[in-house]
């Protein structure tokens, strides 16, 4: 006998309570010696034994009683087996890869394909459960009332077998009682099997559930693909040509002679195109290059396509986009004057942002200048005390930087305290000329991460960085030390802080004490560094570590560090970014035997604008591949149990597990004892 509900047994333990009232009761009878009663005595002692026994009984049936309410609570069942018909489950997935928009004998290849899973669907009648699903990269699930599929226009995905076939496991998971079949039609494209290293039996596929693989492909292919399309530098500015690079593949078996390939760029107000014509052998790729020319400043959209008449139309065209940009202009404030030369705080800022990274050391002289990439960063240096500053503007100053917090007056604070609100971007590094006034301006506006103090030294031993924020892309590629160990740096004093909830801790000295930190101001960001930008209070300056650090800091903050404005995918992956108009609805959310609703990916190739980046988004260069398998090698590969006649699910029994839950017995058994408890209470005197 088993139990639903188990913790109700803890009840049981009230059986001790009739037990301890019936001991109680005992023990306050007060025996008295009466001379009148001495005749009643031998009445009293032929009823004796009749009473202690009633008494016993009712001890028992009230304790019988408190443990059948106890088990009756907890729902005993007995476990049992029953035969009945099972239910017919048929899951059919449809290939909707970019290979099965191929020409087919009755339009497309999907179009063949939707109707041989309508026929095989036929087969089971009317009283099957029918689970449509389309699949490519990933699957997506079909509404249950599904009958027939509308047939997609758009057809981009790649070919992924693992995740069809998993998927169907899942689905004859969620349905243990039903006779399942699997179909899955599709034209047989060998890539497929690309995206599943997997073993066969790390699937867990039932070997009883019969797969019918249902071929629906061409025996031959005739395809001319752009399998990479690319710009030859990763930055541009104005001065510089633009030149892309272009793959093609042939995949068929007659040679391409003279194909027209256009290169066209556009950046929303200018359009400029470039055309070449393109010969490629049977079985053999073709590199090709296009110069674009000198582009202007701006994000420019590039699209690499081939006029030809192929088999395959999906990989005919490729995009791609490039950044040209003229170096963004950087505010450096300095509290004090030019003159000051390499004394003054901002000489060492100035000369890290206006900088790149060396060469490779392996080209030198005019060539090593002539390759080195342009300067992201014009820098223009404000000394205070030889000029005022106007007001600021986001649009011609989109990052500012303060070489020296203790330099600002109260009023410079506040301007930069409406430059960040406005969009802005500031960058703050603590000095020598902090003092309890300036602290006190800093500390009244916005721009703090917390509560500033008075700079602390660090006596005999330097402060050192312990700890970074290294998932953020600003600090992500000081992850590793041989690239940059930023343990090493020594610093003398720090600026200490009281950092408030909304400020994110970047990195942090020993002890614990916030070096770096970062926080949202009105719809700009302010990064400050709790020590100096110059020599003042460390040496770092002279590390190597300087220079990658502040272009890292000033880079990240204009959203140039990680994949910068600029962002490729391929069709298929998941989505960084929430597309409201799209509802997600995870598994557990739904019942187990509805399917689940795909997560949402990208879909189709093609430019996608948002706030913060543009994406560019191609199919996988696989699809392109028209070469085929046979229907066993797939069923090999996943350890598929192939359908036939003997081994369709036709009419079966199937057993299940029937719990005989014995509540109704027991709440019958507990009115017989209560009844029997009402009768000895009241023939039982105490």
């Amino acid at each position: 006998m088993n139990f639903i509900q188990t913790g109700f047994l803890i009840g049981s333990a009230t059986v001790a309570i009739p037990l301890i009232i019936h001991l109680l009761n005992r023990w306050q009878v007060r025996r008295v010696e009466l001379g009148t009663m001495r005749f009643l005595n031998e009445v009293i002692r032929d009823g004796a034994q009749r009473r202690r026994i009633r008494r016993w009984l009712l001890l028992l049936t009230r304790m019988a009683l408190v443990a059948l309410l106890a088990c009756l609570f907890a729902r005993p069942f007995l476990p049992g087996r029953s035969q009945r018909d099972g239910d017919h489950l048929q899951i059919v997935l449809i290939d909707r890869s970019a290979s099965m928009g191929m020409p087919g004998n009755s339009g497309r290849v999907i179009d063949d394909a939707l109707t041989a899973a309508a026929d095989g669907v036929a087969e089971y009648g009317e009283g099957a459960t029918v689970l449509w699903a389309w699949f490519d990269g990933q699957v997506e699930p079909l509404p249950a009332s599904t009958t027939r599929p509308t047939v997609p226009r758009a057809l981009d995905g790649d070919t992924n077998y693992q995740a069809a076939v998993e998927w169907a496991r899942d689905r004859i998971g969620a349905f243990p009682e039903s006779l399942a079949e699997v179909m899955i039609v599709t034209d047989l494209q060998q890539s497929g099997l690309a995206m599943a290293p997997s073993a066969s039996e790390s699937l867990g596929f039932s070997d009883n559930v019969p797969v019918r693989i249902v071929d629906v492909g061409r025996a031959a292919a005739n395809n001319l693909a752009i399998t990479q399309f690319a710009p030859l530098q990763t930055r541009l500015d104005t001065k510089t040509a633009s030149r892309f690079g272009a793959t093609l593949f042939n995949f068929g078996n007659l040679p391409q002679e003279e194909v027209p390939m256009v290169v066209s760029a556009s950046n929303g107000t200018r359009q400029v195109r470039l055309k070449k014509s393109i010969s490629v052998p049977s079985g053999q790729a073709e590199d090709v290059q296009f110069d674009l020319g000198n582009l202007d400043a701006g994000l420019w959209q590039v699209t690499a396509s081939i006029d030809v008449a192929d088999d395959l139309a999906a990989d005919n065209r490729r995009l791609t986009a490039v950044q040209v940009a003229q170096p963004l202009n950087l505010l450096v404030i300095d509290g004090g004057a030019a003159e000051d030369g390499s004394n003054s705080a901002s000489y060492y800022l100035a000369a890290a942002l206006g900088r790149q990274s060396s060469p490779p050391s392996s080209i030198e002289g005019d060539a090593a200048r002539e390759s080195a990439p342009p300067s992201r960063f014009a820098v223009e240096v404000l000394f205070l005390e030889d000029q005022s500053m106007s007001s600021l503007d986001g649009h011609q100053y989109p990052l500012v930087v303060v070489s020296d917090a203790g330099a600002l007056s109260a009023q410079l604070i506040a301007d930069l305290e409406s430059y960040v609100s406005g969009g802005g971007r500031l960058l703050v590094f603590a000095g020598d000329a902090v003092d309890t006034a300036t602290l006190d301006a800093w500390n009244q506006s916005k721009l703090v991460p917390g509560t500033l103090r008075l700079p602390q030294p660090s006596g005999v031993t330097p402060f050192r960085i312990k700890t970074l924020a290294t998932r953020t892309e600003m600090l992500s590629p000081f992850a590793d030390p041989q690239h940059g160990d930023l343990t090493r740096l020594a610093f003398r004093k720090l600026l200490p802080v009281s950092v408030a909830d909304q400020t994110k801790v970047l990195a942090r000295f020993d002890g614990d004490r916030p070096a770096m930190t970062r926080q949202p101001v009105g719809q700009g960001s302010v990064v400050w560094f709790l020590s100096s930008a110059d020599s003042s209070w460390s040496n770092w300056t002279t590390n190597p570590l300087y220079l990658p650090l502040v272009q890292q800091m000033a880079g990240d903050l204009l959203n140039l560090t990680g994949e910068g404005p600029i962002r490729f995918r391929r069709i298929g992956e998941p989505l960084d970014f929430e597309r409201p108009s799209r509802l997600v609805v995870t598994q557990a959310a739904l019942n187990p035997a509805s399917p689940p609703i795909a997560e949402p990916v990208f879909e189709h190739a093609g430019f996608e604008q948002q706030p913060h980046a543009l994406y560019v988004i191609n199919g996988s260069s696989r699809e392109s591949d028209p070469t085929r398998m046979e229907a066993s090698a797939l069923a090999n590969h996943f350890g598929l149990n192939l359908a036939d006649a003997t081994n369709r699910p036709q009419s079966q029994s199937v057993a299940t597990r029937k719990p005989n839950e014995l509540w109704p017995w027991l709440a019958a058994a507990a009115c017989v004892l209560l009844i029997g408890e009402f009768a000895l209470a009241n023939r039982t005197v105490s």
